[in-house]
Order: structure tokens, then C-alpha cells, then sequence
């Protein structure tokens, strides 16, 4: 049998890590910008295929998670990332500060 896990005495550093998952997107979307031609065509409202694609995979956004595991200093499980992936800044931000807030809440 294995012992309960301790919830974190630490406070969860919302500011940091809404400040890193923004930082991230930004840098996403320099890096669309250096491979697409147009960025245009990748948004959703562009009325061409890449409408229905998320501008970052769920894939992608797991390359975050790194980022924030080194601020929190624990492991954080995939499943925090949405199925699908994200259109837009805040829709990711909105998700993710909600799924790491409730499992810090749980660590």
C-alpha cells in the first residue's frame, strides 16, 4: 500500500506560470511565423482548411508542461494539456492555469 501524497505547503506561483505559458505561446507563434507563408492562412477565421486546425497541437503545448515542471518543481501529467490542442492565447492560458492551479492543489 502506498502512502497518501502530501498536498504542496507552497503556494502555486500563478503569475510565474501564467507569465511562462504566454512567454511560450509568443514563442510559438514567432516560430509559425518563420515556416508559414502566409501566417494568414493558419488562422482560424482564414475560410481555408487550416480554419479547423488548432494553431498549437496538444502535442506541441506538452513542450510547456517542461517549462512549467521547472518552475514548479514537480512532474506534471499530460493529461493537463486539452485533447485537440488550442486556437488562440488565452483559450490555452484559460485551460492550462485552471488544470495546473487544481493539481497543485492536489500535489
Amino acid at each position: 500500500m502506498a502512502l497518501p501524497s502530501k498536498k504542496s505547503a507552497s503556494p502555486f506561483p500563478k503569475e510565474l506560470v501564467e507569465s511562462a505559458l504566454r512567454e511560450w505561446w509568443a514563442g510559438q507563434e514567432q516560430d509559425q511565423k518563420l515556416i508559414s507563408d502566409p501566417i494568414n492562412e493558419l488562422q482560424p477565421n482564414s475560410e481555408t482548411v487550416f480554419a479547423i486546425v488548432p494553431l498549437v497541437s496538444s502535442h506541441h503545448a506538452l513542450s510547456a508542461v517542461l517549462e512549467i515542471e521547472k518552475i514548479v518543481g514537480y512532474e506534471i501529467p499530460d493529461s493537463v494539456v486539452k485533447r485537440g490542442g488550442y486556437q488562440d492565447c488565452e483559450e490555452f492560458v484559460k485551460h492550462m492555469m485552471g488544470k495546473l492551479t487544481a493539481y497543485h492543489a492536489k500535489h
